[in-house]
């Protein structure tokens, strides 16, 4: 084994140079997986292996009001039990600044996991304490760089002065939509009393931390047993795992499937790079097999020599990728709790640097099963002339490395499911590449020997080149084709995200969002919103809060099925029409009439909906405020993107929620300048209002997206790089034989015009035909993936997609054409004694 080691080794150390595709190829592939897969590992492993921590407790019980003493009591008795009272209100700074904050109330037990980490470093009870007759905060890091609040400032929280004594480094159960709910601010519940915002109107959300050494599952079912009337939700970290992991699930699967595209494109290169190496060695191998080496051992050298290369292209791809991951891990760290352990990025690389040894055997094997099947005798007479063929264990081995890399795949894949349709996708693509090309080789066959092209010598010496045996035919469709396919995908999915980044979201947005206006404040409201110059549009909304209970008569709470259950103990926000006030779209069903007046009838949002299997024409039960309200289910609709962010779970028709109305919600247009006027003057005059800027929700969003987008645009110069490498091996694998070709015909007699032109007439055909295929395939998958995963429209970038593969196809193909009426300009002799030897 040895002795066949050191052979291999010299013989790459003498040749291999030309396989230097190969090795980009793969690495570059290796790269993006390991990249997209060590981040996803990361970040999902401080997410859900320490989800304790991040949920704050083992169970949250959370109400919109305090608990009874007797429920506190049974708690206690089966653990530590830490209330949290939160809700959004706004934060004045001395200079009359106003910000959107989520309050944070603690008390002496917070928090039951973790340590809440304060620069400058002290016990959060000590900031909180009231000192100099000022209760303390400690602020967000986030908020104190945008209102410049620094320790010793002091800022106003309803009616009280609060100074800030600690900004919050790092807060363990930091909820995830802190940047779109507000920024966390922590105060004691001394100073939250002081505040005066606990009032008729407000909403806050009591939140009991519990940490128990009961089974979360066990004390919850003990819990509503003993409380069954209670209103109180109910959720364990568990749950949280479980939601956590499907959202990363989701994301971490998107990025990884546009990883394998990049890795399936760069196998495609190693398989034209591999063949066009074994085609230059064919009178090595001769000479080999003449001097007696059996053909075991001599496929043992070349295999060696592939796996030398693929395990240090893998290598070098997993080290790039690593380097990658730490890159857009420091870049998320700012918003999410990672835990810094490196050590979880050892099984990705590990899966990535299998991934690309498994690849380049599977797309090498045949080639050099292939170029083992040639005679000695038939290589000495003419190595251009030795047919060749796949021996069926090539075959047989190539399935082997298939299936494994299909199975590791699966199970890479957060979302199985996402990998089996990216398999059957690739194969439905090469099926469909395989009959283009039988089909298109039939085609010129035949209108080669039309008599209407008789004496046209350029145009059949193209069509001829697209049917002879020896054409690169099949090898150059099924590589351009599928790479093609896979880049014009990805292209439309980016253009997608970056149209709804630049276009869709500012044009949509209100300047300014209110919630929690009372209802014996509306009028003041109004007045003080009327005060705005650039005012151009108020709208105004009631905000009821309620439970579903019973559907068709069916109770919830009696129901078989456990999320019914837990579903009826869930608070719904509610309101009327209003004109489509949030802006939703009905998928089912259809809104009632304008001036409807008749007995109640309401629309559910698609979420809550599919969760509980409801159709249009149920008849749903709420109870709101004590009272039961039965309301026939007349529409679904759903949520656009980017918009209010009230999230409404149900809409009545006029006049049902009329009895229950205590609070409103809002919408102003107003240019910017004004807005943030307005901002501080109901900040001022009516601190229980929260009012929201969209410009810094559209900012952060922009920041948040324009981040992804910037990674996909990363992901897309990759796959486009592995894509023009396998242009490059195409052109490498198949130019001896045109160069030939077209050299014989030239010493002929052949004009080297005629030449060219058949040559460009023949690459021409080639990149209309991959690029129609390309724009056809790859919008049909990327119109699949946004229609019904991202709920996105693809159909305004379409010509973007056909102008990707066109300028790829064309300009690589063209490059290639040039590269081959460069070598006709050498002396004929020469190459012919070059391409005879």
């Amino acid at each position: 084994m040895s002795g066949l080691l050191r052979l291999a080794w010299r013989d790459l150390r003498g040749s291999g140079r030309t396989l230097w595709v190969f090795c980009a190829c793969l690495a570059l592939g290796v790269a993006l997986i390991a990249a997209s897969g060590g981040l996803y590992r990361q970040i999902g492993a401080s997410l859900l292996a320490d989800t304790r921590v991040l949920f704050g407790g083992d169970l949250e019980v959370r109400t919109r009001a305090p608990l009874p003493d007797e429920m506190l009591a049974w708690m206690r008795e089966r653990g530590t039990v830490s209330r949290l009272i939160e809700f959004r209100t706004m934060l004045m700074t001395a200079a009359g600044d106003a910000h959107l904050v989520e309050l944070q109330s603690t008390d002496q037990a917070y928090p039951l996991y973790g340590t809440v980490e304060l620069e400058p470093p002290q016990p959060l009870a000590e900031a909180l304490a009231t000192r100099d007759g000022l209760p303390g905060a400690a602020i967000d890091r986030v908020l104190a760089g945008r209102m410049a609040l620094q320790p010793g400032d002091r800022i106003e929280l309803g009616v009280a002065t609060l100074a800030v004594r600690a900004i919050v480094a790092r807060q363990p159960d930091r909820s995830l939509r802190a940047d779109w709910s507000g920024p966390p601010v922590l105060i004691s519940a001394d100073a939250l009393t002081q505040t005066g915002l606990l009032q008729p109107g407000s909403r806050p959300a009591y939140r009991y931390r519990v940490r128990s050494d009961v089974d979360p599952a066990a004390w919850r079912t003990a819990f509503l047993a003993a409380f069954p009337d209670s209103d109180a939700e109910v959720r364990t970290f568990i749950e949280r795992n479980a939601r956590l992991g499907e959202v990363l699930g989701q994301i971490g699967s998107g990025v990884l499937l546009i990883g394998f595209s990049a890795l399936f494109i760069g196998g495609l290169g190693v398989f034209n790079s591999v063949q066009a190496y074994l085609q230059g060695k064919l009178g090595t191998l001769a000479t080999l097999r003449a001097v007696g080496l059996r053909d075991r051992r001599l496929a043992a050298v070349y295999l060696l020599q592939i796996l030398i290369l693929a395990g240090a292209s893998a290598l070098a791809g997993v080290l790039l990728g690593g380097l990658l991951a730490a890159i857009g891990s420091s870049l998320v760290a700012e918003r999410l709790p990672l835990a810094g352990d490196w050590a979880v990025l050892l099984p990705p690389l590990a899966t990535a640097w299998l991934f690309g040894v498994l690849v380049a055997l599977l797309f090498a094997l045949p080639a050099l099963g292939r170029a083992l099947t040639v005679k000695p005798a038939a290589l000495f007479r003419g190595v251009l002339g030795a047919a060749t063929r796949t021996p069926a264990g090539a075959w047989w081995l190539t399935a082997g490395c298939a299936a494994a890399a299909a199975g590791l795949l699966l199970v890479a894949m957060p979302e199985p499911l996402f990998g089996l349709a990216f398999i059957a996708a690739l194969l439905l693509v090469l099926a469909l590449l395989e009959g283009l090309v039988r089909l298109l080789r039939a085609a010129a066959r035949r209108l080669a020997a039309h008599p209407r092209l008789v004496g046209r010598f350029a145009l059949r010496m193209a069509l001829s080149g697209l049917y002879r045996p020896d054409s690169p035919l099949r090898p150059t469709l099924l590589s351009l084709g599928a790479a093609l396919t896979l880049l014009v995908a990805s292209t439309l999915v980016l253009l997608a995200l970056l149209e709804t980044i630049e276009e869709t979201v500012p044009a949509r947005a209100p300047a300014l969002v209110f919630y929690d206006i009372g209802a014996t404040q509306k009028d003041d409201f109004e007045a003080l919103l009327r005060q705005a110059p650039s005012l151009e549009q108020l709208d105004l909304a009631p905000l009821v809060l309620g439970r579903l209970v019973a559907v068709d008569g069916t109770e919830l709470r009696d129901s078989t099925d456990a999320r019914r259950r837990l579903e009826a103990r869930d608070e719904h926000k509610m309101s009327t029409l209003q004109n489509n006030f949030d802006q939703v779209v009905v998928t089912r069903g259809a809104w009632w009439p304008a001036d409807y007046r008749g007995p109640a009838q309401v629309a559910m949002e698609d979420r809550e909906a599919d969760q509980l299997g409801l159709r249009v024409g149920d008849t749903l039960s709420f109870e709101i405020l004590g009272e039961r309200v039965s309301a026939e289910l007349v529409a679904i609709y759903a949520q656009k993107r980017f918009q209010s962010r009230l999230w409404l779970e149900a809409i009545f028709s006029d006049g049902v929620l009329d009895p229950f109305i205590t609070r409103y919600v809002g919408m102003a247009y107003l240019n910017g300048a004004d807005a943030i006027a307005t901002q501080n003057r109901i900040a001022a005059a009516q601190p229980n209002v929260v009012t929201v800027r969209t410009d810094l929700l559209l900012d952060e969003a922009r920041a948040i997206l324009t981040r992804a987008a910037g990674g996909l645009s990363a992901i897309g110069v990759v796959t486009l790089s592995a894509s023009l490498l396998v242009l490059v091996s195409v052109i490498a694998a198949s130019r001896a034989r045109q160069i030939y070709l077209a050299t014989l015909l030239h010493t002929l007699g052949a004009r080297v015009g005629a030449i060219r032109l058949a040559l460009h007439l023949e690459y021409l055909l080639l990149a209309l035909l991959t690029t129609a295929f390309a724009t056809a395939a790859g919008g049909a998958l990327a119109s699949l993936l946004l229609h019904y995963r991202l709920e996105l429209d693809v159909a305004a970038a379409w010509w973007a997609g056909g102008a990707v593969a066109a300028a790829v196809s064309g300009g690589a193909l063209s490059l290639g054409a040039h590269y081959l009426m460069r070598q006709l300009r050498l002396s004929p002799a020469v190459l012919l004694r070059g391409f005879a030897g």
